[in-house]
């Protein structure tokens, strides 16, 4: 659209004209760090989902997450399928809301997803929408730690569908401080003060993935690990991290809950992500 409305003015000037503008202007607007495959705006079905799953995609990352939805964590994908209709899953960093539409429309399962990043969150609405989800998720836009407060959210990119934010804190999934480029404002709850104040579904089924302050959202919950209507927890945790990720686990099992496993996709065997696992838990 953007670029329609600049072309239909710039044709009285020439055809060879227009088309080095645009392509100098294409060049310029991919060059913009935080806007990186925004030209690419479109709705995307995830391959081999049967009813079909759209998402609607802006930019690059989003399409790429759309596409492998059944590649990018397959564990995932495995522990969703575990739940039966009418349970209750908390998709806590929900990104653009691939999993929680997948847990809805696929299983049955009443979802409450958190994103407290604006662009991701956007994202998560309209996917919601475009997949008639909205009867079983209901998205807010909020972050998770171990209190109330009003905070800010670190962002270390505002691409849409990108992660990598932590509240309150400026520690990435590889526990090494980042600068942050936009500070956006936010609330914070616990999981505990969350249920105690707002009495929402209580989760059967938890799954956390926020890069970084996952001790914090499970300090945050000790009762509701203790409670035996929760089921199963999924968290993603860097196992070069190993006296942060050991804290975390056994936070995890002295609440009743014991460890299943720890796994992540082919694609992430060797590189930058080759520590990063979903660590399973359940009752």
């Amino acid at each position: 659209m953007l670029i329609f409305l600049i072309k239909a003015p710039l044709r009285v000037l020439g055809l060879n004209f227009t088309r080095r503008f645009i392509n100098l202007l294409r060049h310029a607007l991919k060059e913009l760090p935080f806007n990186a495959g925004v030209l690419r705006e479109e709705l995307v079905t995830a391959p081999g989902t049967n009813p079909a799953l759209k998402f609607y995609c802006i930019g690059d990352i989003c399409v790429w997450r759309a596409e492998t939805l059944f590649t990018k964590e397959p564990e995932t994908i495995d522990w969703l399928n575990t739940m039966s209709p009418g349970e209750t899953l908390w998709d806590i960093g929900a990104n653009v809301g691939l999993y929680s539409v997948y847990a809805s429309r696929m299983r049955g399962v009443r979802t409450i997803a958190f994103e407290p990043a604006a662009q991701n969150f956007y994202l998560l609405t309209q996917n919601i929408a475009v997949n008639d989800a909205n009867d079983l998720v209901t998205a807010y836009c909020l972050a998770l730690s171990d209190r109330r407060e009003a905070g800010v959210l670190n962002m270390q990119s505002m691409a849409f569908g990108d992660a990598h934010s932590s509240f309150e804190d400026t520690v990435g999934f590889d526990g090494l401080h980042f600068e942050p480029k936009y500070r956006q404002g936010m609330i914070g709850h616990s999981i505990d003060s969350f249920i105690e104040e707002y009495d929402p579904p209580f989760p059967n089924h938890i799954k956390i993935d926020v890069d970084g302050i996952e001790n914090k959202i499970i300090a945050g919950a000790r009762e509701t690990l203790r409670d035996s209507r929760l089921k199963s927890l999924s968290v993603e945790l860097d196992a070069g991290r190993q006296e942060y990720t050991d804290a975390v686990v056994a936070m995890i099992e002295n609440s009743g809950l014991r460890f299943v496993d720890k796994r992540h996709a082919e694609m992430f065997k060797d590189g930058q992500f080759a520590n990063i696992f979903n660590y399973r838990f359940q009752r």
